[in-house]
């Protein structure tokens, strides 16, 4: 009877060691959102938890019910995206290449991680913990280098000069856009964290993160971050809150502690720029190059307004070429030539983005995905009673906010960087909510099998 109890604790606690390993995997990626200049790292381990999915789902077939329906979604879109792929003459080898995916296909990797975390074989709850002991960690490790290289000036590892920005923080990311844009959600999450603990100890931790990431994202001097990281502040607050005194109070004392860093990282001068058109030929540049991207897209959107010009055409485009498209304008026209440009240039907005290469369609159908997600995660976070699972609810919701603002200066919603830290937070969330409602209904039945 020793024996067989003694092999049950043992298989007891190898599982619970596997379960653990599994939990870390996941989390795994948290760990490359600041390092895309060696994107392989990030590949790999998207692909490693890929396998794992894969591995789990051919032994015990199953997704959880709260992600049904944004997958079907999700999948559409994916079927839509390489029909109008085709549809505009594009070969399956350029479908394949490393250069499409790391660039114009990308929106095709960034979005795995909503049917990867579909798949239950990891605990949501453990995973969770641990993806924002990761996101901490790595964000204020990076911010506090980057303070010691801005201040010091020794060396420019995490720290570019740029002639419009001067000396801006990039981690070892190769734009401060796509860093900018993750500090904006991750600080986020931090102060949400910071203002929903109850203990002292944890609620300083949080504390320090949120100055340290807040101050790697001043550094950043993205302009598109900053109203992104606004916008979501805004919102999240009322959210949080719902009392317009309480409101008023926290946003005031936020801007006030603010200052000090805006001013300390040299922040203050980008956000003065946001509302004034400067006449310094450098900055007045990257404004006049952002409003022609934005009127290409917008013709092409107009050359063919239901279902753009094909996925993936916007760079293989310019003003030599636009006479080149195919079809019947204003209603239908593709590019068909096999001239292809993979590069990192975009529209600088998602919504013109999408709507010059996949149309209304196309851009309908992504903006109900993230719609059913943002409303999948609300549900969630009015149905819990547990603080912590409602503290992760209102993280998901401010980056699904965040991701809405960012995306009218840059095609975040297609950005590696940012997609990937925010597919994990809302799919893990979609799960969390998944779990905790079996939970629920666990305890419910209990209760009437007693009574």
């Amino acid at each position: 009877m020793k024996t067989v109890n003694n092999i049950n604790n043992f298989s007891k606690k190898k599982d619970t060691f596997i379960q653990i390993i599994l939990n870390i995997l996941v989390a795994l990626p948290a760990l490359f959102l600041l390092v895309n200049n060696y994107p392989y790292l990030m590949i790999l381990s998207i692909l490693l938890v890929l396998l794992m999915g894969i591995i789990f789902l051919l032994s015990k077939p199953l997704i959880t019910n709260t992600h049904k329906i944004i997958l079907l979604i999700l999948f559409v879109i994916y079927i839509y995206f390489i029909l109008s792929y085709f549809y505009s003459g594009q070969l399956i080898s350029k479908l394949l290449a490393y250069n499409f995916i790391r660039n114009d296909g990308n929106f095709f990797f960034c979005y795995l991680p909503f049917f990867i975390l579909a798949i239950p074989f990891f605990n949501y709850k453990k995973t969770i913990d641990i993806y924002f002991i990761f996101l901490f960690f790595i964000f204020t490790i990076f911010s506090l280098f980057g303070i010691l290289e801005y201040i010091s000036g020794k060396t420019s590892i995490t720290i570019q000069t740029d002639v419009s920005a001067g000396k801006m923080f990039t981690a070892l990311n190769f734009a401060h856009n796509a860093t900018g844009s993750v500090y904006a959600v991750v600080s986020l999450f931090a102060l949400i964290f910071f203002l929903n603990e109850q203990k002292k100890k944890l609620k300083f931790i949080y504390l320090v993160v949120l100055i340290t990431c807040l101050a790697g994202l001043f550094l950043t001097k993205s302009r598109g971050s900053y109203i992104g990281f606004a916008v979501a502040l805004v919102i999240i607050l009322w959210i949080n809150y719902r009392s317009l005194k309480k409101f008023f109070i926290s946003i005031s004392i936020f801007i006030a502690a603010s200052i000090p860093l805006v001013f300390a990282t040299g922040g203050y001068e980008r956000i003065f720029q946001i509302f004034k058109f400067s006449k310094d030929i450098n900055i007045a540049y990257t404004t006049v190059v952002r409003l022609e991207l934005w009127k290409k897209a917008w013709y092409l959107f107009s050359k063919s307004p239901i279902f753009g010009i094909g996925f993936g055409r916007f760079n293989d485009l310019d003003s030599f070429n636009y006479y080149r498209l195919k079809g019947y304008p204003g209603i239908l026209s593709l590019y068909t030539d096999s001239n292809y440009v993979f590069s990192a240039s975009t529209a600088h907005n998602s919504y013109l983005q999408f709507l010059a290469e996949t149309g209304i369609v196309g851009l309908g159908l992504l903006i109900l995905f993230w719609i059913l997600c943002y409303r999948i995660v609300y549900k969630a976070y009015n149905f819990s009673n547990n603080i912590y699972y409602k503290r992760i609810y209102l993280c998901a919701l401010a980056s699904i906010i965040a991701l809405f603002a960012l995306s009218f200066t840059e095609n975040y919603m297609s950005s590696t960087t940012i997609i990937i830290c925010v597919s994990m937070i809302i799919s893990l969330s979609v799960g969390l909510f998944w779990q905790e409602k079996n939970e629920y209904n666990l305890k419910l039945n209990n209760l009437i099998k007693v009574n």
